[in-house]
């Protein structure tokens, strides 16, 4: 359960990343990796989240996953900005497009430790 709420791969192939960490787990200096994720078509990838005073930001290495969803409980209706990808505050989502390994989401306001 741990590992689903970092990340998750759905069947059609969308990558979820940070469903369920919390605020405190992407306050500045704070991060969360994972690595050797079984993705599809057997690949294995890394994904790390890490947080800066308004800003969290996403790595990704490995074979490219499709879409990523990034999808932080703290992004919603929170997010300023992003280095790629689509922002639906509403849901506190950026959907980042196949090919993109990193991508910087400027939150309104400082996450909480």
């Amino acid at each position: 359960v741990l590992l689903d709420s970092l990340v998750a791969q759905e069947s059609d192939g969308d990558l979820i990343v940070g469903r369920g960490v919390p605020d405190s787990w992407v306050a500045a200096g704070k991060s969360a990796t994972v690595t050797d994720f079984p993705a599809t078509d057997g690949n294995r990838i890394a994904v790390s989240i890490t947080g800066q005073t308004n800003r969290v930001s996403l790595t990704l290495s490995g074979p490219s996953p499709g879409p990523v969803l990034f999808q932080l409980p703290v992004f919603v209706g929170d997010i300023a900005s992003s280095t790629s990808g689509r922002i639906n505050e509403k849901t506190g989502t950026v959907q980042v497009p196949a090919g993109v390994h990193a991508v910087t989401v400027v939150l309104t306001h400082p996450a909480h430790n």
